[in-house]
């Protein structure tokens, strides 16, 4: 039987608190700075306690009731496996699904291509047209990576774009200028 392989620290660095909330339809959570505080989701606390508490710093979260099985607290991959009664590597796994995250087969599996990188820049358009790469981040929707880019003429329009389609093979983009 294969064992499904799981990178963690790719896991714990791509997931943030943040967007694990927002996965669980979690809501209701009081911030001060970086913290979050509010009821506890493992425990289903009643909405006046203030037991939970999420560092979005620290990517880290405790639950100060004590008979809370996320009493110890933890990352996002201890949050997961507390919320689905299931271990830290099932719950890595998990995370790797819902988010898209990386290849979960094995490392030494090269069989889809390197995502392609955009540095931030100046670039001409095919009809020499200037664009500015801001950054590239990765999407609300798919978790899919792309450039946000704007125009540096006309409307100075933000958009947005996967690396593929920014810089194809048809060479639509050339870098001008490293930022």
């Amino acid at each position: 039987m294969a064992t499904e392989w799981v990178d963690f620290r790719k896991v714990k660095e791509v997931v943030d608190f943040q967007r694990l909330l927002d996965h669980y339809g979690i809501t209701g959570l009081t911030r001060n700075g970086d913290e979050l505080r509010g009821p506890c989701p493992v425990h289903k606390g009643n909405a006046r306690t203030k037991h939970f508490t999420v560092n979005l710093r620290k990517n880290a979260f405790k639950c100060f009731f004590a008979s809370c099985e996320a009493h110890k607290g933890g990352n996002v991959l201890d949050f997961v496996a507390a919320m689905e009664h299931c271990s830290v590597r099932d719950a890595a796994l998990k995370l790797a699904e819902w988010f898209k995250i990386g290849e979960t087969d094995s490392p030494s599996k090269q069989s889809e291509p390197k995502m392609m990188d955009v540095p931030r820049g100046i670039y001409s358009g095919p009809g020499g047209g200037l664009f500015e790469v801001i950054a590239t981040a990765f999407s609300g929707e798919n978790s899919e990576r792309v450039v946000v880019y704007r125009e540096l003429t006309g409307d100075y329009q933000y958009r947005v774009d996967t690396p593929e389609n920014f810089g194809d093979s048809d060479c639509r983009f050339s870098l001008v200028k490293a930022l």
